[in-house]
């Protein structure tokens, strides 16, 4: 009977994991949109320390915010070429998301709260590229109860 609840506690754990868009050794599910790697999270702090393992493997990163500090999340997201034809398009499950595009120049839609802001920003190879995205949000807009700390 022992091993029954085991199996089934294992079971549930597993499954959790797998809904929640991140794997059983706490790493981030990479996810794709065509030809585009990303990932995204970062609510808790044991989740942004998830990211260390996996961030040298993207070239872009993505800060979602408020202006006073608070994080967001379910932010849309849309990167499009410097043709202005969508390479990505996504929502993010938390205030960092992660890309890992081809070089070149881009231009990052963000919208949260039906408010979007628009980026431009060339990525290359190597390296990481960092936009911050900050909404001046109404009271009772989405909002984190997290405030941040030192964006990297």
């Amino acid at each position: 009977m022992n091993t029954l609840k085991w199996i089934a506690g294992v079971s549930l754990t597993l499954i959790t994991f797998a809904g929640s868009g991140w794997c059983a050794d706490m790493t981030p599910q990479i996810q794709q949109s065509g030809n585009v790697s990303y990932v995204s999270g970062g609510v808790s702090e044991e989740d942004r320390a998830a990211f260390d393992s996996i961030v040298r493997d993207f070239n872009l990163k993505l800060v979602f915010a408020t202006k006073n500090g608070e994080y967001l999340s379910d932010t849309e997201v849309v990167v499009s070429s410097g043709r202005g034809q969508p390479v990505l398009e996504a929502r993010s499950d938390g205030p960092w998301f992660f890309a890992r595009l081809p070089s070149g120049q881009y231009t990052v839609t963000a919208s949260a709260n039906g408010r979007s802001i628009r980026r431009s920003v060339a990525v290359g190879a190597r390296g990481l590229r960092t936009l911050d995205f900050r909404w001046d949000l109404p009271d009772g807009g989405p909002r984190r109860p997290e405030r941040r700390e030192a964006f990297q």
